[in-house]
């Protein structure tokens, strides 16, 4: 499947890499696209980075499409969390990213409060995705690691780092997938479905301070309390290498 920006070796995934890498405690975080394709070589590299939990976003229908995922033997554990990525009635002329965003943070506030609360209380590390592993992934981690103070511009390069891993076979095959639902494919569906603009981010993240007073308000009415954004940061910040101490 060939290389990427900061993709790590996982057979049977496009988009598995460390959230952060440098920033956050090492091997603690990971984000990826759906694990349905882990063959035995990619379940060995689940079980050799010591991943004990699995966040599952994916929706009921994007996991009757594309699959369960295959953690036989891995030693982790499925939660399952679903986000829909859009609404059930959409017009895909006039999609996009940022109101695909601002729907998935009004409309799934409690089950996106409730991932940080797993995240901030897993034992072992964690590796959080979706389809893609770029928009219900690319928002959560982004609200994590705003709610434990990371530099803004760290988060915007961690989630845009997910386009270059998303060219080419991962792209033909979502495209060949989206016709065969009868999806007229046009720039803007193109964008939704792999683009992973840091403007784009970086506007949710804008709104969420307008509408909400910031992300650390947003969380707390999605039952994020102090103690859980203080195990969240032990948890991600405690093992962290001297030179990546802030």
């Amino acid at each position: 499947m060939g290389d990427a920006v900061s993709r790590l070796d996982v057979p049977g995934t496009y988009n598995f890499r460390e959230v952060a890498p440098g920033v956050l405690a090492p091997g603690v975080l990971y984000r990826s696209d759906a694990l349905h394709r882990l063959d035995r070589a990619g379940r060995r590299r689940i079980r050799e980075f010591g991943i004990g939990t699995v966040l599952d976003l994916r929706s009921t229908i994007d996991r009757g499409v594309s699959g369960r995922d295959r953690l036989r033997g891995t030693g982790a554990v499925r939660v399952g969390i679903p986000i829909d990525g859009t609404p059930r009635r959409i017009d895909l002329d006039r999609i996009s990213l940022s109101g695909v965003y601002r729907t998935i943070l009004s409309r799934h506030r409690s089950a996106l409060g409730r991932i940080v609360r797993e995240i901030a209380a897993s034992d072992g590390a964690v590796v959080v995705h979706c389809t893609a592993g770029k928009d219900r992934t690319g928002l959560v981690v982004a609200l994590v690691l705003e709610a434990i103070g990371i530099d803004r511009a760290v988060t915007l390069a961690d989630y845009a780092a997910t386009a270059a891993n998303l060219e080419g076979e991962w792209t033909e095959r979502m495209l060949r997938k989206a016709r065969t639902f009868r999806v007229r494919i046009t720039d803007e569906v193109v964008a939704v479905l792999t683009g992973s603009p840091s403007q784009v981010l970086a506007d949710a993240l804008d709104w969420i301070d307008d509408e909400y007073g910031g992300v650390s308000a947003y969380l707390a009415g999605a039952g994020v309390d102090d103690s859980v954004l203080t195990a969240l940061r032990d948890k991600l910040l405690s093992a962290r290498p001297p030179a990546a101490q802030r």
